[in-house]
């Protein structure tokens, strides 16, 4: 898992907190038939993004569920990740838009983790998210995985957890993690309705 260096200092306006976070596998390849792309939406490998223009995807799906792993690490650590040879990332377009990511890590031999995956907000409620799943761990088995694994946490969508068990994942570990968060984020958590 890609985990944060926490014994770099935080930077202004984020701190720990505890977090608790669900693990979950796939030891063997779906069986069902793979869902049919919805029309107009194609999946494409990104080659060698910019570290910008990374964040800015990342921070486009993630910010509403206060992913921050990403966001404040240190440039050159990002660069030598998202441009490794496994790592891969692929963005779904809907539309000629970019309705969402996912990365792969591939680090671990015979193992692809789901590192992260989601849509741009304003393409959740639309049905992309059962294909682009679908699509990721499809792919995910490719190479010679002999396992495909993922984490959601508490405060990732609502339903991500049972999305990810209908999609034939079964949780292994749960933990209370130190993970950093943007004080903004736990501020609008912590509002009525946030």
């Amino acid at each position: 898992m890609n985990q944060v260096n926490h014994s770099l200092a935080l930077p202004p306006g984020y701190r720990l907190i505890p977090v608790k976070t669900t693990y979950l596998e796939m030891t063997s390849r779906p069986e069902t038939e793979p869902v049919v792309a919805p029309a107009g939406c194609r999946v494409e490998r990104w080659e060698e993004p910019g570290s910008g223009q990374y964040r800015a995807l990342f921070k486009a799906v993630g910010s509403e569920w206060g992913w921050s792993g990403r966001l404040i690490m240190e440039e050159e650590e990002l660069k030598a990740i998202i441009r490794a040879k496994t790592d891969e990332i692929y963005r779904l377009y809907c539309e000629g838009k970019v309705a969402g990511f996912v990365e792969l890590d591939r680090s671990v031999s015979r193992q692809a983790e789901i590192a992260y995956f989601g849509l741009v907000p304003a393409f959740i409620g639309r049905g992309l998210g059962k294909f682009f799943l679908d699509w990721a761990v499809r792919r995910a088995w490719q190479g010679g995985a002999r396992r495909v694994w993922l984490h959601t946490c508490q405060y990732d969508h609502a339903g991500a957890l049972s999305v990810y068990l209908k999609a034939g994942f079964t949780a292994y570990d749960e933990k209370v993690e130190m993970q950093p968060y943007a004080q903004e984020f736990l501020d609008q958590r912590s509002k009525p309705g946030g």
